[in-house]
């Protein structure tokens, strides 16, 4: 494995916080104007919890970059059922052309809910043994917002996938 993680975050409906959420890990702020798009971020290893540079690519669209990933952050608003909807129709298609690649769920914007995402989420879950977590956070409060970064990381040096089958409910042999 490389030296370096990158980490993409990924959206499948428009105005979900994608770049507010990188913004938000970057100048520990919300921004008050958020471009469409955030320039890779760099992380180096001295600030990071596992010691290892990270890089945060801001999805553009672009299929073949998925190849460069070593995790996946699917981003999806906690207020707006049809982004959570969209998330299902995503995971159909990243899981047929890149099985097992970590993946993370990221339930944005939970500062404009009084409750959590996490009933509608589960099903999702539970049928995507790719999905390593499902963190709810809010870039404009920074709530969870180190957090979503560090569990991208520990998808990738520390997975679950290979070692533990959730449906057997049992250590795998890998």
């Amino acid at each position: 494995m490389n030296a370096d993680i990158r980490i993409m975050i990924f959206l499948f409906t428009a105005r979900v916080g994608k770049t507010s959420l990188i913004m938000s890990l970057v100048s520990e702020e919300f921004p008050e104007e958020v471009p469409p798009r955030a320039e890779e971020i760099t992380i180096p290893a001295d600030v990071t919890p596992e010691r290892v540079p990270t890089h945060i690519v801001d999805y553009s669209g672009k299929w073949p970059l998925i190849d460069e990933a070593n995790v996946i952050c699917i981003v999806y608003a906690v207020n707006n059922k049809h982004s959570i909807d969209k998330v299902w129709i995503f995971l159909i298609t990243l899981c047929t052309i890149h099985f097992r690649l970590p993946l993370i769920l990221v339930g944005n914007k939970s500062d404009l809910v009084e409750y959590s995402s996490m009933e509608t989420i589960l099903p999702i879950m539970n049928q995507y043994t790719e999905i390593e977590t499902c963190v709810e956070c809010s870039a404009k409060n920074l709530k969870n917002i180190s957090e979503l970064f560090y569990y991208a990381q520990k998808a990738v040096l520390h997975p679950t996938g290979p070692l533990y089958c959730p449906e057997e409910k049992e250590v795998t042999n890998q």
